[in-house]
């Protein structure tokens, strides 16, 4: 029993040491390959080099850090599983077909990751999930508050201006694979942005961890509730839908506004975020507005409303 205890830690020991002499040694460094069955193990404080390569992970092998490591770059980083042993703030430098896009994870126990720069498997929205990306995923294991960050590859910008115009409601979502269902992984309004559209991150619920073996995936997603919130802020200037759904017989989407509005413009998207309608100048003078829905089959959908640089996003099923 001991014996089967003590080898994993005598193999990571050892290949640290080994590569250390390979790496380290005389300032040298080179590439570096994690072969089938074979693990790299990197101390939390080691310096290293792998001469800006990308490290190519085999499906059973196993890129390890220990627990605090910040090791990663754009220029250095992992293709494939990283897994982090112990407990504490952890980057995993993750990365996939050129695009470093490494997890920050503060866990409890260990903890792995893999990137992925395709898109998501297709599935259906959660409650409080009103659009999911389609460009990249992870996959994770363990128990920890995660942030995960975008750049010009993640498309944020169209997932946040298509779906209510707030940056603050970008979220992390997972994918059920019991119920095909994506979810946001920690509670509506709990993720923290940072950053803008073209280089930013969202962390999960800084006050609880989240268990992400119930996850099949994650990606960025928006957080119907917030949306809600900016959008209140825009209805209070007098838009308000006044059937939702909408019935089979009605030929238009109708609302009030409370207030005369010049050149008010929208648009409305299917759940998939593909572009349907485009209405500009809207007449509401009467206080009444009308969009029609001519070709538009039955569904969810959203409408986005712009006026004077404002704009709000409120879902609608037409029948």
């Amino acid at each position: 029993m001991m014996q089967k205890v003590l080898n994993p830690l005598i193999f990571r020991n050892f290949s640290f040491l080994l590569t250390s002499l390979l790496f380290c040694q005389y300032g040298m460094s080179q590439s570096l390959s994690v072969g089938p069955n074979a693990e790299f193990y990197l101390p939390a404080n080691a310096v290293f080099t792998t001469s800006n390569t990308v490290i190519d992970v085999d499906a059973s092998g196993k890129f390890s850090v220990e627990a605090g490591s910040n090791w990663g770059s754009s220029q250095e980083y992992v293709n494939g599983p990283v897994t982090a042993y112990g407990t504490g703030e952890t980057l995993l430098p993750t990365g996939d077909n050129g695009v470093y896009a490494p997890i920050i994870a503060d866990h409890t126990g260990n903890v792995s990751g893999t990137y992925y720069n395709e898109s998501p498997m297709v599935g259906t929205n959660g409650v409080n999930v009103d659009a999911v990306g389609d460009v990249e995923y992870w996959k994770m294991s363990g128990s920890a508050r995660v942030t995960l960050p975008w750049n010009e590859n993640s498309e944020i910008t169209s997932l946040v201006n298509d779906n209510g115009g707030s940056l603050n409601s970008v979220a992390i979502v997972g994918y059920d694979n019991g119920s095909g269902i994506w979810n946001l992984i920690s509670g509506s309004q709990t993720n923290v942005v940072s950053g803008d559209l073209l280089n930013g991150d969202v962390t999960s619920d800084a006050l609880n961890m989240v268990d992400l073996s119930v996850f099949e995936q994650l990606t960025f997603g928006i957080d119907h509730q917030i949306v809600l919130a900016a959008n209140d802020l825009f209805l209070t200037n007098g838009i308000s839908l006044v059937s939702n759904p909408v019935r089979a017989e009605e030929t238009n989407i109708q609302f009030t506004a409370s207030n005369e509005m010049i050149d008010l413009n929208a648009a409305i998207y299917d759940i998939n975020g593909r572009l349907m309608k485009t209405f500009d100048k809207v007449d509401v003078t009467t206080g009444i507005g009308n969009l029609s829905k001519t070709n538009l089959k039955s569904g969810l959908y959203f409408i986005k409303f712009e006026y004077e640089g404002k704009q709000g996003t409120k879902k609608i099923i037409i029948e």
